[in-house]
């Protein structure tokens, strides 16, 4: 699996006939082509204005290739009859006992179960502009250490808007500047005359 649809050229898609071809099913199993929504950077197969989404020259040149292309038949070479591996035996190099996993915390299991709910999108309560002291990190922790380095204070429920930097007025600036060189322009000159 790979990604493929590079924007150098026109995207006509010609690597399609060849990535779906039997001759390369044993080593390769498609691809995803970078990218669905158009984001500013050329790569998109459709626009996305609102609730409106057009289709692009790349997406009807992706459509004439898929239809090009003929789905490769058979199972590519894999093997149905191989066992699985065993993990090797522990060691100063192999400190791992057994295969046994770690078990599902409760909360991964609620969410294996029941699914991640309807997503709140990019506004609203629970969306990424959401967050209050009680769901934001507080901290970070280094890797292995199991112990958090606070870093906020979990007291406030605002975020911060973060340090404001005032705006330079341009005009005033070339005033002050203009004022500047010209005092200093006359004192060369007194300096020059005077000596």
């Amino acid at each position: 699996m790979s990604e493929f649809g590079c924007i150098t050229n026109t995207r006509t898609f010609e690597e399609v006939a060849a990535l779906y071809n039997t001759s390369m099913t044993n080593v390769f199993s498609g691809g995803l082509v970078y990218e669905y929504s158009e984001e500013g950077n050329g790569y998109g197969l459709v626009t996305i204005d609102g609730d409106t989404v057009s289709t692009n020259a790349d997406y009807n040149y992706l459509s004439s290739a898929y239809a090009q292309a003929t789905n490769p038949t058979g199972n590519g070479g894999a093997t149905s009859t191989s066992a699985s591996t065993t993990c090797p035996t522990e060691s100063a190099d192999w400190d791992v006992a057994n295969d046994n996993l770690p078990a599902i915390p409760a909360k991964a299991e609620d969410y294996m179960s029941t699914g991640a709910g309807t997503g709140p999108g990019l506004d609203g309560s629970g969306s990424q502009e959401a967050g209050t002291a009680d769901n934001e990190s507080t901290g970070t922790a280094s890797a292995g250490s199991g112990t958090v380095t606070e870093t906020a204070s979990a007291s406030s429920t605002k975020k911060s808007a973060g340090a404001k930097i005032p705006a330079v007025d341009t005009k005033a600036f070339m005033v002050v500047a203009t004022i500047m060189l010209s005092m200093l322009s006359g004192m060369v000159l007194l300096w020059t005359y005077l000596s």
